[in-house]
Parts: C-alpha cells; sequence; structure tokens
C-alpha cells in the first residue's frame, strides 16, 4: 500500500520537507500507476458484461478516472516532481481477480456479472484506502492545492462506491427469479 514513515512518528521527530516530499511523491506514483491501470482494464471489463447498468457505471468511471489522473499530474506539477511508473504488485493482484472472473464464467450472465461487481468494489475500497492515504501524507507535507485534489478525487471515489454498491441490482434479480 502507500509508505508512511513509522520512524518519524515512533520517535515524535518532525520529518523535514525532502523526506517528506519523497515518501509523498512514492505514494503518489504508487496511486498514478494504479489509476492507469484502472483505466486499462475498464474497456476489457466493458466488453466482458452483459448488464446494461453496470455498463452504464463502468463507463463513469472511465470519464471519471481521466479526470482523477489529471488531477494527479497536477499534484505532480505542484511538486514539481516526475511521472515515474510504480510497480503494483497489490493492486495487480486485484485486475488479476477480474481477468480471473472473466475467464472462468460464460459470458453474460449474473455469475460473471455479480463477480465482476464483486472485483470492482474490491479495486474501488483499495483506491479509498490508498487516496485516504495520500491525503494523510499531503496533510503532513502542507500543501493545501495538493490536499484539495485528493480530497476531490477521495469523494469522486466515495460516489463511484455508493453508485457501485446499487448497480446491476434489478437486473440481476429479475435474472435470478
Amino acid at each position: 500500500m502507500i509508505k508512511i514513515s513509522q520512524s518519524n512518528t515512533l520517535t515524535g521527530k518532525i520529518p523535514n520537507k525532502e523526506d517528506l516530499k519523497e515518501e509523498i511523491t512514492a505514494s503518489l506514483m504508487l496511486v498514478y500507476t494504479a489509476e492507469q491501470q484502472w483505466l486499462a482494464i475498464l474497456p476489457i471489463l466493458q466488453l466482458a458484461i452483459g448488464c446494461e447498468d453496470f455498463l452504464k457505471t463502468l463507463q463513469k468511471f472511465q470519464k471519471d478516472g481521466a479526470v482523477h489522473l489529471r488531477r494527479l499530474e497536477d499534484i505532480v506539477e505542484i511538486m514539481e516532481a516526475k511521472i515515474t511508473p510504480a510497480e503494483h504488485r497489490d493492486f495487480e493482484v486485484l485486475i488479476d481477480e477480474c481477468y480471473d472472473i472473466i475467464d472462468i464464467t460464460p459470458r453474460n450472465t449474473f455469475i460473471r456479472d455479480a463477480g465482476l461487481i464483486v472485483g470492482v468494489q474490491q479495486v474501488q475500497q483499495y483506491q479509498i484506502t490508498a487516496y485516504i492515504s495520500l491525503l494523510a501524507q499531503a496533510k503532513v507535507y502542507g500543501k493545501e492545492k495538493i490536499i484539495n485534489l485528493i480530497k476531490i478525487i477521495l469523494n469522486h471515489k466515495q460516489e463511484e462506491e455508493e453508485i457501485l454498491t446499487m448497480t446491476g441490482t434489478n437486473q440481476m434479480l429479475e435474472e435470478i427469479n
């Protein structure tokens, strides 16, 4: 997940600005890479699902994700850092689970759509947690513009999670009956 220095917390020592910048930049690159990976898988998920409501939800997530990526790029610019891809194995595992669901379930079935909704919910939870961690680091770093941009993204992620909770419920209940 996101790296937060425990040594400063445990010793009560106030971290210097350069260490903070390095830590938040590393965390930012993880979140940025995860957002890119998420945007790459969304079109594949859209092709794999049968539920129209879920399809519309994923299309909205794709549009929103592009905006989140631009906001993250703004944060990188404010920090005078460079975008460098980060290996993000934790997030890759969540994406692999979505691929596994596609591989083992029949197309246009309740089972596939329900499985993918659960997979996407796991991704959403991971992203929300990562953004909360990033926000905590940004607050320590103390740049209001960065804090506000992360809060905006986090609020959108939480709204997406609420939308996802109700996605496809009616259509899937009809298929069960």
